[in-house]
Parts: C-alpha cells; sequence; structure tokens
C-alpha cells in the first residue's frame, strides 16, 4: 500500500455488497437466488430514500440512518419485493468477507471446498481468529463474534478498565465499544450470543467509515497527487530479497480494494477504482510494484543526498519497505528522519522511532497490532539484515494516561534490553512520577523489557 499518513484502514465500498447490492458492486452472497440487480437498481433509480425503497425500513426505527446512508450512496440495495429485511441474520462466511476486506486484507484466493473458505483461511494466517472459533461459514454469526473479528482484523485493543456490559466483560466487545463501532442494548447487556441482523451490521459498518473518516471518499475516486513520470527503462536499488518481503506483507489481489485511504491492487500499489476494469495478472502486479518502487526510491535518494546520508543496502531496503506502506512523509519531519541525520542513535531508539508509525485512521488514529508486526520485520531488516519473519524480537510498551499527554503512546524495546529510551508523560500542573502496569508494578528507567507491556502514568497532583 504507498502514500499513506496513517497506514492501512479500510471502507472497501464492496464490501456491502454484503448486505443485497445492486449491480454496480459485488455481491458477498454464496446464494443470491432471491436477488436481480434490476429489482434493486429499480429500485435506486425510483428513490433514493430508504423509507421510500424499502416496505420494511421507516425513519423513526433506530437502524434508518445507517441503511439510508449506506443506500443513498449507492452501495447496498434490497430484494425483488420492495424489502430489505433488516432483521434477517447475517452469516459467518458473508461477514468474515464484508469485514476482512473492510479491514484492507485483499481478496483471498478461491478456495473449492466453500466460497468462504479463503476468507477464514487468511483470518487464521492472519492471527485474526484462532482455530476452532469458526467451524461453519453458513451459520449465523454471533455478536460476539463479529467483535473478535472486528477488533483483531482493526487491531483495536481495549484501553478502559470499566465494564459498559452487564452480560460479558469481553475485550473485543469493550474495544468497538470504546470506539464507537458497537453498543448494547437499553437494558445494560451486549448480547453476545445474539444473531447479527443486517440492521446491526449496516450500523456497525456505517461507525466504522465514520471512525475512518471515510466519507469524503464514498464516490469511489482517489483524489490522490499525479504521480512520478517513471522512465521506460530504469533500475532499482532495492534489492530482489526487500520485494519479495513486500509481495509477502502486502499479498495479492487481482481487482481493486479500498486501502484504508487510497483504493490499490496487486501487490498494495495505489490505483483508480476502474482504472483496471478486467483486473491484473501477477506479473503485471510485479511491473506495478517496481513502478511505485521507483517513484519512492526518488524521495529516499534525495532525502539522503541532501542530509549526507549513507545506508548500507539492507538499510535502504528497510526504509524503502517502511515507505511503500506508510508514504514519504516522514521524510520531511519525523523522529526516525532526524534520527537518520544525526546518526546517532541506539537499536531501541531507532526501532522506537520507525515503530510509532503504526497507526490507523485519520480523525482519531489508532494504534493496529498488524502494523506493529510489520514495523518490526522492518527493523529488523534495518538493523541485522534480517529479510524472513524470524529475528530478533522487539517488544511493545504502550503507554497511557488519564491527564495530560505522554511523549509517545507506543515504543519498541529489543527483548532483554532495559527501559531505554524512558519516555515520559506531561501535564500542565502535576508531576509525572514513573510508569505502571497493568500488574501494579512500575517501570523506570533502566528495567529490562521482557514483554509486551501495557502502562499507566503515576503522578504527584500540585493542585
Amino acid at each position: 500500500m504507498t502514500r499513506r499518513l496513517f497506514p492501512r484502514l479500510l471502507v472497501l465500498l464492496a464490501l456491502l455488497g454484503a448486505l443485497c447490492l445492486g449491480a454496480a458492486a459485488t455481491s458477498w452472497y454464496d446464494d443470491e437466488s432471491d436477488l436481480t440487480s434490476a429489482d434493486t437498481t429499480t429500485a435506486s433509480e425510483n428513490s433514493s430514500d430508504a423509507a421510500a425503497a424499502f416496505s420494511d425500513v421507516s425513519a423513526a426505527q433506530w437502524y434508518y440512518e445507517y441503511v439510508d446512508k449506506l443506500y443513498a450512496s449507492g452501495v447496498v440495495g434490497g430484494f425483488p419485493d420492495g424489502t430489505f429485511r433488516p432483521q434477517s441474520n447475517v452469516t459467518t462466511g458473508q461477514a468474515l468477507k464484508m469485514i476482512l476486506l473492510a479491514a484492507g486484507y485483499a481478496e483471498p484466493d478461491p478456495v473449492s471446498s466453500h466460497w468462504a473458505r479463503g476468507y477464514l483461511d487468511l483470518a487464521l494466517a492472519q492471527s485474526i481468529l484462532d482455530r476452532g472459533d469458526i467451524t461453519d461459514l453458513d451459520v449465523p454469526i454471533t455478536r460476539g463474534m463479529v467483535a473478535k473479528v472486528a477488533a483483531n482484523a482493526l487491531g483495536l485493543r481495549r484501553t478502559d478498565s470499566a465494564n459498559y456490559f452487564s452480560d460479558t466483560d469481553d475485550d473485543y466487545v469493550h474495544a468497538l465499544s470504546e470506539y464507537g463501532i458497537v453498543g448494547g442494548y437499553t437494558d445494560g447487556t451486549y448480547k453476545p450470543g445474539k444473531q447479527l441482523t443486517r440492521a446491526e451490521i449496516s450500523a456497525i459498518v456505517c461507525r466504522i467509515q465514520d471512525f475512518l473518516g471515510l466519507d469524503s471518499v464514498a464516490d469511489g475516486e482517489d483524489d490522490s497527487d499525479t504521480t512520478k513520470t517513471v522512465p521506460s527503462n530504469f533500475t532499482l536499488r532495492t534489492t530482489e530479497q526487500c520485494i519479495e518481503y513486500l509481495k509477502q506483507a502486502e499479498g495479492f489481489s487481482a481487482t481493486a480494494y479500498w486501502d484504508y485511504q487510497q483504493y490499490s491492487i496487486g501487490y498494495g500499489s495505489r490505483c483508480k477504482l476502474h482504472q483496471y476494469p478486467d483486473g491484473i495478472t501477477k506479473e503485471e502486479a510485479d511491473e506495478l510494484l517496481r513502478e511505485l518502487l521507483y517513484e519512492f526510491e526518488q524521495d529516499l535518494d534525495e532525502f539522503i543526498k541532501k542530509n549526507s546520508i549513507k545506508l548500507s543496502d539492507q538499510e535502504y531496503d528497510a526504509l524503502i519497505a517502511f515507505t511503500y506502506n506508510t508514504g514519504s512523509e516522514w521524510m520531511r519531519s519525523s523522529r526516525l528522519a532526524t534520527l537518520l541525520i544525526n546518526g546517532d542513535y541506539s537499536d531501541n531508539e531507532f526501532a522506537s522511532a520507525m515503530g510509532i508509525w503504526c497507526h490507523v485512521g485519520s480523525s482519531d488514529p489508532q494504534i493496529s497490532s498488524a502494523l506493529i508486526t510489520r514495523r518490526m520485520r522492518e527493523v529488523n531488516i534495518f538493523l541485522y539484515g534480517n529479510y524472513g519473519k524470524s529475528g530478533e524480537t522487539f517488544c511493545a510498551v504502550y503507554f497511557n494516561t488519564e491527564i495530560g499527554t505522554t511523549d509517545v503512546d507506543i515504543a519498541f524495546y529489543k527483548e532483554g534490553s532495559e527501559f531505554d529510551p524512558a519516555f515520559g508523560a506531561d501535564a500542565d500542573d502535576d508531576e509525572f512520577l514513573y510508569w505502571q502496569t497493568e500488574d501494579g508494578d512500575t517501570l523506570e528507567e533502566g528495567d529490562t523489557i521482557d514483554d509486551d507491556l501495557t502502562v499507566w502514568a503515576v503522578w504527584r497532583y500540585n493542585g
């Protein structure tokens, strides 16, 4: 994926084929015997208002604004009988496809055993699901399982220990609730075992769009700058090892998909929605990948020349892979750019400066666990020349505070190393003392980091 200030996160319009799409979208139903594009197209032509289009949707219903928003944008349609069927259930396979595509994952290769098996395999490979979580792709999905899939796919973590629901303390449910993506019932319950309906999935999808600030791309067009001119014959400094790493990290999609802040195709290469109407082959995707790498090499070459920086091949590869994912903005002003220009940094300082670029979303960026993994791999390439999935282990420390601000919200430390750099926190009238783990232990400069940690600032109140 390319040209993102805050990398990766969602809503692929095709995901909402999940809700009975019109002719312009790709349905995620495995059995569309009840759906016809002619019927849904006619409804769309007759009215842009969901209440007028669907006999079972009225403005007085709680889900009206969500169905109306998705219908008005041409994303969802109804059934031939003029209904939307808001209380109909969503199957596990359908929900998996919708959420994974929404979270920016590429379409997986089809599996003959079941139309949705590829999505399940993808979820397992990305540690979104555990083996045994889903054993039947055709049964209705529960609200609890949807929370696990969505929270893991979006990389959202629970940060508040408060319990919002009387019937569940599930971390996935509460993580989504914290960010306003799911809600409960008037009796204070969430009902994790209840089957998810089409009305509820409409609400969840709209809230994800709001969370990510995606309304501006509802027209399906990419407003990115024009690309640089790439000569017909060019050579790359980026090594083949790095290119293979990028292909593995991005995955392949023959068709365009919404990838957080742009449409992408092939190996995460930016494109317009309708730029490749027939899709592309892996050979074409490889060519497009190399052309975009050439563009980013121009930016990186200018940066290192301007600042008299010398990079080894592995260091160059790591920065190109990082830039392909995040864009070139980091070269203009960032902790990472400052370290490279000064040329004096420890492994932990470099890892943390690169690791901070692991957020998704525009209006309220959140840490993505998938991007944490990716940053750690790029740190391994830069520092140790390790291009594989195994390498030096780094631990992530998550910093939180109830008042003031933290220096950073996440930092990387080599396993077994000291808490250095020791980031702190600041508040106008109070004195920061130290960090405290969820187990009540203190974390201070010089302490050893052996595992991932979530810590909270402890203050001396001077007010």
